[in-house]
């Protein structure tokens, strides 16, 4: 396709997405608005509702911490009309696949207007002198498929240990979830974290603690804009020294059982949890620490363990 004939089509599908724009930002899968109800989370409510947990940031300014929001609260879904901030957006980000180049524009001032990076924006369009800009070109914004590498060092190690996710070439300033599991396509959501400006993020995370010693993991880093980016194999292994053998910590709900207070994991397992000086609440979802106990008056669950320390954390 010619440039010329490129122009015309693109200027055509400028209109189009404009129409289409004003229409569709008016609406979610949920409304306007969504109420938190018990169990949710911001990227639940992402995936639900089908809008992008970035634009659920910024539609909601009084989020100060994603992963802790509280039920009853009222989240913002759509933009209200007369919102310049979101009208601009609307306006820029999605005029079909193109961008038509206006008076005072640089490759850098699209790039931040359309939320993409500059990088990819010079490889979207090889044939734009990118110091020399005709006003009235059109140009191809880049899409959602970024092609992200993941990676995770160490490649392995035990339940409980701490290991960095890495993943670059991702949309910069975009919120993207963190997850685990035996394979990519069945995976847990650890934490969300927000993409840099050079559209890299580095997250760490600890090993689950159902993984088995000999069980492969994968790592994901999944999208707003619905891609999963998996990571090579990471390989869980056993504790090496007496004290990491002996030592163990879990995450769970606490519940008041028949003789002490037990812990029910995600994975279902039951453990009896004690401690001299620490205190349980039943209700509360937590992350202990102890060691685990060889005889003990707890007959409930697989085991005992003697907390030692004791942090409530989201599910």
């Amino acid at each position: 396709m010619s440039k010329a004939t490129r122009m015309v089509v693109g200027a055509a599908a400028m209109a189009a997405g404009l129409a289409f724009a004003s229409s569709a930002t008016a609406q979610s899968r949920c409304g306007a608005s969504y109420i938190v109800e018990p169990g949710d989370t911001l990227y639940r409510i992402s995936q639900q509702c089908r809008v992008p947990l970035a634009r659920i940031v910024d539609l909601n300014p009084d989020i100060d911490n994603i992963n802790r929001i509280e039920v009853g609260q009222d989240i913002r879904l759509t933009a209200r009309a007369g919102d310049g901030r979101d009208r601009e957006r609307d306006r820029d980000r999605r005029a079909g696949d193109t961008y038509r180049i206006e008076r005072g524009d640089t490759l850098a001032s699209i790039a931040q207007a359309l939320g993409v990076s500059l990088i990819e924006l010079i490889n979207a369009n090889e044939d734009i002198n990118p110091f020399r800009l005709i006003v009235g070109d059109v140009i191809d914004i880049p899409g959602d498929d970024m092609g992200a590498t993941v990676r995770v060092r160490p490649r392995s190690g035990p339940a409980g240990s701490i290991v960095t996710v890495r993943a670059r070439n991702l949309r910069p300033r975009d919120f993207v979830t963190i997850g685990v599991g035996r394979q990519a396509s069945e995976w847990r959501a650890i934490r969300s974290v927000r993409v840099a400006a050079d559209g890299e993020v580095a997250a760490e995370v600890r090993v689950p603690q159902w993984a088995r010693p000999g069980a492969d993991l994968i790592f994901v880093v999944d999208t707003d804009r619905g891609f999963t980016y998996k990571s090579g194999v990471f390989n869980v292994t056993a504790r090496q020294d007496d004290r990491d053998r002996d030592g163990i910590a879990l995450e769970g709900r606490v519940r008041q059982g028949v003789e002490c207070y037990t812990l029910r994991t995600p994975d279902g397992d039951l453990w009896s949890i004690v401690s001299d000086d620490i205190p349980f609440t039943a209700g509360e979802y937590v992350e202990v620490r102890g060691n685990r106990v060889d005889v003990s008056i707890c007959q409930q669950g697989i085991g005992t363990v003697e907390v030692t320390s004791i942090e409530e954390v989201n599910p």
